[in-house]
């Protein structure tokens, strides 16, 4: 299968063989251009990889997804690319099928298949970065609701908004006035100011946790984004918020732990070719 990761600067497409990455390239987005110039520099990259064993090209994009239809409605920094019907333009230029999801919900497949949860039926894997999203599996299936809105924790009211501003790197921002990579940059250093902020950012953390507990009863929540590099220096906050959790032995039946592949975004698109074809059951 051939995975796509579809990022605001660049567009990683990778042919995938089993559980690796095997051939890979990377393209400029230049995401202010026409829906069809992307389009066709796009199905240009996947051709360069495309072989006749590639039976599905998955795409992963930042933003709103019907799923149903391979229809983009939304995506992040590609103005062009609303109401983009992506797997049409693509399948007819290629004769490949192919399958289209938000990239939380990529996250999920990928670490399902291929990750750290591979081992568990019901995964919540919270990306954490510029904003928060989630990608929910359920008894071994991706699960994205009604109008695609399961998972999307980080617009649940919280304190004084929305846990997207406490959980992401907009609290930074908003509270620091610092790029949440700057001040892990200090964190590494032994700054006070820094490592109070990531205990701080760790308790709210702590707190979007619990509610997953509540909503999902996951069996493993896999915590990625750009932010979960920066692990270590929040690792503590979030867990003095956990040590008050009334439910101490859901909690602790519950595996939470940090992705470990970099490759996975990539993988989890990948992996939509096996998710449409309802194919989970190979890795149990």
């Amino acid at each position: 299968m051939i995975g796509v990761d579809v990022g605001g600067t660049k567009i990683h497409i990778a042919r995938i063989e089993l559980d690796k990455v095997v051939a890979e390239l990377r393209i400029p987005t230049a995401a202010n251009r026409s829906r069809d110039e992307i389009v066709n520099d796009l199905s240009s990259g996947i051709s360069q990889l495309l072989t006749p064993e590639v039976t599905g090209i998955g795409i992963g994009v930042p933003g709103l997804v019907d799923m149903d239809s391979g229809t983009i409605r939304n995506v992040l920094n590609i103005p062009a690319w609303r109401d983009m019907p992506i797997r049409e333009k693509l399948e007819n230029v290629l004769g490949v099928p192919v399958f289209v999801g938000n990239d939380a919900n990529c996250f999920a497949l990928g670490e399902k298949y291929f990750g750290k949860a591979c081992h568990y039926s019901n995964i919540v894997a919270l990306a954490l970065g510029t904003g928060v999203g989630a990608g929910v599996i359920i008894n071994n299936r991706l699960y994205v609701g009604n109008g695609s809105l399961a998972g999307e924790f980080g617009g649940i009211k919280y304190q004084a908004s929305e846990y997207e501003n406490y959980c992401s790197g907009k609290f930074f921002l908003h509270n620091y006035h610092i790029d949440a990579k700057v001040l892990a940059e200090r964190a590494a250093s032994k700054d006070k100011m820094a490592l109070d902020a990531f205990t701080e950012f760790g308790r709210h953390v702590g707190h979007l946790i619990e509610t997953i507990l509540y909503s999902v009863g996951p069996d493993a929540i896999i915590i990625g984004g750009s932010l979960s590099n920066a692990f270590p220096y929040f690792k503590k906050g979030m867990q003095d918020t956990l040590s008050a959790f009334p439910h101490m032995q859901a909690l602790e039946s519950t595996h939470i732990d940090i992705s470990g592949n970099p490759d996975i975004p990539v993988l989890g698109a990948g992996a939509l070719v096996l998710s449409a074809k309802n194919s989970l059951a190979i890795i149990e």
